[in-house]
């Protein structure tokens, strides 16, 4: 028995040594994520003031990128949808939290088009029958521009080529590390109420050559930050989510080496009393013969 439990002691130390191994992997990633998130806001916030300034300003711009109905999809189209979820697991249940409100989401307002970043939530979706393209598979992690403007591409593409009328974007956003919320959020037909809280930039527009093609030559330029924002602040909230799941894996598995070395040297103690007991009971024997 003793054996036992010293192989399930030494079983549960590797196991707290690879959980801590992997807590300060993603807290050591984390303030790096977190400095991209801060350095990439300024420019995103900039050219979206451009955009909410031709909205505002210039009003009946004739754009398939623009909202004309009250929910943001052309008549008789479809709704496309981008899910951001992590690539790897041992983030508690970060992946399934996603998962359920995407289906969630679906059920309420079903898609014709989805792409998932994420193999767990990817799998779980293409399973339920839903319309997953089979083709695109990118990781979360690390987030760069190159993947952000890889996906505004297709969305764009898709939103021209395809019966799209819609695409809409379900991340996680980062607020603190005891405030992870997951959302959804429209990337396009885009619509003033898509800025609000942006505040008004008092700047002077003169839009050469005209509102409509500034809007569109800035539309990749804005869905590429839009994203990219998206994906770093998932990336963050995974990782946040991991050191917590590590954390406690760590605690758990303190407290079980803590009740097995109890264990351990009750048995320990028991054997040694029990030899003992049967050497003086040995001796007791042989003085009375």
């Amino acid at each position: 028995m003793n054996n036992d439990i010293l192989q399930r002691m030494k079983s549960i130390r590797q196991t707290v040594q690879i959980s801590n191994a992997q807590k300060l992997v993603a807290a050591a990633h984390i303030g790096r994520a977190r400095t991209l998130l801060k350095q990439s806001r300024p420019y995103h916030d900039k050219v979206s003031r451009v955009i909410v300034e031709v909205l505002r300003h210039c009003p009946g711009i004739d754009s398939k990128y623009i909202e004309a109905n009250p929910d943001g999809a052309s008549a008789g189209k479809g709704r496309g949808l981008l899910v951001l979820a992590a690539s790897h697991g041992l983030a508690g249940g970060f992946n399934s939290n996603i998962t359920h409100f995407a289906e969630q989401s679906l059920k309420d307002r079903p898609a014709e088009y989805i792409i998932v970043l994420g193999g767990a939530c990817r799998a779980r979706l293409i399973q339920g029958g839903y319309p997953v393209d089979p083709e695109y598979y990118q990781p979360l992690e690390p987030p760069t521009m190159f993947t952000a403007r890889e996906l505004a591409e297709r969305v764009l593409t898709v939103l021209e080529w395809a019966n799209i009328g819609s695409f809409d974007v379900i991340y996680t956003t980062y607020r603190s590390a005891a405030r992870m919320e997951t959302v959804q959020r429209r990337l396009l037909p885009l619509s003033p109420t898509i800025f609000e809280g942006l505040g008004e930039d008092r700047s002077n527009f003169d839009f050469e050559p005209s509102p409509k093609h500034v809007l569109e030559s800035l539309l990749i330029k804005y869905l590429k930050g839009y994203i990219y924002g998206c994906l770093t602040n998932t990336y963050i909230c995974e990782l946040t989510s991991r050191v917590t799941a590590m954390d406690n894996a760590i605690r758990n598995g303190n407290e079980m080496l803590d009740k097995l070395s109890l264990a351990y040297n009750r048995a320990r103690q028991s054997a040694i009393t029990q030899e003992i007991t049967e050497i003086i009971a040995g001796a007791a024997a042989l003085q009375t013969e």
